[in-house]
């Protein structure tokens, strides 16, 4: 929470600043598809050894939006993402419901085309398997990069890449140490707009 309120901080000063030099109120609501999920589960436990794995699987959908300010093509703010994670391989199925922030730095090109990175500061997520056993996850940190495609009017088309690391878990009121790595590819469409 220490974080969120830094950053927050830093975004209304970055905003105070940026509105001497005629920048612009960024808005934009995302939703996207993840077009499937690789999660990487280690325990540092020797207890726990056993249930070190790698999973891929299904997708899931995302939603959120992106909250900062723009000047002459370059945007900076803040990036709130909810996604859920449907793993279904042959021996493992699970659902995870994600929420994450981050900050972002972008740049939109006058050739139709925008690029843009992140650095996610903080999520959690809640899992349930298939024998319904709930996993809390939390201290989330990784990265996103981002391509948009920004041709047609008010709609963005975005390939997302991120890749994030939950370093804390609890399962069945037992916090254990380890990590669950994940990374996915979204395929999103995104309505930005300034004010």
């Amino acid at each position: 929470m220490k974080q969120l309120t830094q950053l927050a901080l830093l975004l209304a000063l970055v905003l105070g600043i940026s509105s001497n030099a005629k920048a612009d109120l960024l808005i934009e609501p995302v939703v996207g598809y993840n077009l499937g999920y690789s999660l990487d589960v280690k325990f540092d436990s020797v207890a726990m050894a056993s249930s070190n794995q790698k999973y891929t699987g299904g997708g899931g959908g995302s939603y959120g939006g992106r909250l900062g300010y723009q000047n002459f093509g370059l945007q900076l703010g803040l990036d709130y993402l909810k996604s859920s994670i449907n793993m279904n391989d042959s021996d493992f199925k699970s659902n995870i419901a994600t929420s994450e922030w981050a900050g972002f730095v972008g740049y939109e090109f006058p050739i139709m085309l925008r690029v843009y990175a992140g650095y996610i500061f903080a999520g959690s997520g809640t899992g349930k398997n298939k024998l319904d056993q709930t996993t809390e996850l939390s201290k989330e940190s990784g990265t996103k990069i981002g391509l948009g495609f920004t041709g047609l009017p008010f709609i963005d088309i975005n390939l997302e890449y991120r890749r994030a690391t939950w370093t804390q878990n609890s399962f069945g009121g037992t916090d254990y140490d380890g990590s669950f790595t994940y990374s996915t590819i979204m395929l999103g469409l995104s309505a930005p707009f300034t004010l």
